[in-house]
């Protein structure tokens, strides 16, 4: 089981890194938004059908807490969407993959949890890629809005991270995931309504781009997460995730045809290297 739950782990960085190329495609059609709205509604509705029978008997202390979860991942979701329209998938990727080197320190900073020195050198070297990578060409102007707004999405997938973990110690993780993704769709209509009101027209490719990120990136994606992190320790399950950003950087290459500097592929493997040292350091440890 334990190299089933490897297997599935990682399929989820696949998916995941394929979906930055999937929503930056989406950006030229649709607002962020509405995108959002409609991946999480179809998730929900997804989840609604495998955990039928968990969605009758959720509970007060379940929703409320599912209710907090949601609100930090609409604003990790959101931030992220919003800041594909400004940034390529590439960066986004790796910009995102930050939260793996957040979560220890946003840990110490509001749970006081001892952070070891591998986390600060992580850090470090994650901070410094962070700077080769959005400075491009060796000028501040190459940081954009939407490297802001993805930095902005990291610090709140590094808070759902703790705060899930937190919670599914106490109270059932299938109630926790159903009460997140709706409040994230709800959220995300409240938004479509009062700032993005147009409907725009559903072209084939963007149809295949909310379905491919609401059923396989979200509720496929998450309920394998849950499902199988229970077989894997933290520091291994943080060891693969960390494959995330390379699959976001390999399909933008691929398919959108985007290229980094040398200079922003050094910051980029900095920041990996960054991401790995303190899960890896701990596992072998």
């Amino acid at each position: 089981m334990k190299h089933l739950s490897a297997l599935a782990l990682l399929s989820i960085t696949v998916i995941w890194g394929w979906t930055f190329v999937l929503v930056k495609q989406g950006m030229t059609e649709i607002g962020p938004l509405m995108f959002v709205a409609a991946r999480f509604v179809i998730a929900f509705l997804v989840l609604a059908i495998l955990l039928h029978k968990v969605l009758w008997r959720i509970d007060r202390r379940s929703f409320v807490r599912g209710v907090l979860v949601g609100t930090v991942l609409f604003l990790g979701y959101l931030f992220q969407t919003w800041g594909l329209v400004y940034t390529t998938a590439t960066k986004s990727g790796l910009l995102t993959g930050l939260s793996v080197v957040i979560v220890p320190i946003v840990s110490s900073l509001l749970l006081r949890k001892h952070v070891y020195l591998t986390v600060w050198l992580g850090a470090l070297f994650a901070a410094g890629g962070l700077f080769l990578l959005v400075t491009g060409k060796g000028e501040i102007g190459a940081l954009n809005l939407g490297d802001v707004l993805t930095l902005a999405c990291a610090v709140s997938f590094a808070t759902h991270i703790i705060l899930v973990d937190r919670f599914v110690r106490y109270i059932d993780y299938r109630q926790l995931l159903l009460v997140q993704v709706g409040v994230v769709g709800l959220l995300s209509l409240i938004g479509v309504a009062s700032f993005e009101r147009s409907i725009p027209v559903l072209s084939a490719s963007l149809v295949e781009e909310i379905l491919v990120t609401g059923i396989l990136a979200t509720a496929v994606a998450f309920y394998v997460l849950n499902r199988f992190q229970a077989f894997s320790t933290a520091s291994y399950t943080a060891i693969i995730l960390t494959m995330e950003p390379v699959f976001a950087g390999l399909f933008g290459f691929l398919l959108l045809g985007e290229m980094l500097g040398v200079w922003q592929w050094v910051g980029g493997g900095m920041i990996l290297v960054g991401m790995a040292i303190p899960s890896f350091w701990k596992h072998l440890a």
